[in-house]
């Protein structure tokens, strides 16, 4: 691989055999990219694919996402149904750094996968109910945010049972600690 700025970089070749941790940011800006494509990402940001490919790439020294294009991707992606992948990734990187610790056991497991089965079982009924008439009032929209609320402390319990969100460690194949180039204009930490 060439150090000269102005040479082809491989970063911006599509990496679809990169490893990237669950829920890590550079898995959900690649979520994003599978999601909503070249066409969306510059309806969201004005910036293109091969952009976000580097900052999806754990190997890119220049792969961090600024604060406004994940705000801007996780709006574009609500607003079309597509959940806040990056919101996602980021509150499970915070969960796991300040919540318990994986466990393994698999009867806590079975026990957290019933509970969210019940809880979604709940937020359906309740949503049910209050579209049944065909509008939704601020009471209706306030046992729904409850029940949801409730499904989502599930969710994120089952995540940490498991041990997702960890946080890339940015190494090379080799074990080295991946710097940033100077002419990248990013400092490495």
């Amino acid at each position: 691989m060439s150090e000269k700025p102005d040479s082809k970089r491989p970063y911006t070749k599509e990496k679809r055999n990169i490893k990237r941790n669950p829920y890590s940011i550079e898995d959900g800006i690649k979520d994003i990219i599978e999601k909503i494509g070249d066409k969306g990402l510059r309806e969201a940001t004005g910036k293109g694919k091969d952009s976000f490919l580097k900052k999806s790439n754990p190997t890119y020294p220049g792969r961090h996402i600024d604060l406004k294009d994940a705000v801007d991707l996780d709006i574009y992606c609500r607003t079309n149904g597509l959940g806040t992948p990056l919101l996602d990734s980021y509150k499970t990187i915070l969960d796991k750094a300040t919540g318990i610790e994986s466990n393994y056991k698999p009867d806590e497991i079975r026990k957290t996968v019933t509970k969210i089965l019940e809880e979604l079982g709940d937020v359906s009924e309740t949503v049910s109910s209050a579209i049944k008439d065909g509008k939704v009032t601020e009471a209706e929209k306030n046992n729904i945010s409850k029940e949801i609320k409730e499904l989502e402390i599930q969710i994120s319990t089952i995540k940490k049972q498991v041990g997702l969100g960890e946080k890339h460690n940015y190494k090379d194949k080799t074990g080295v600690k991946i710097e940033n180039r100077n002419y990248d204009g990013l400092k490495s930490d």
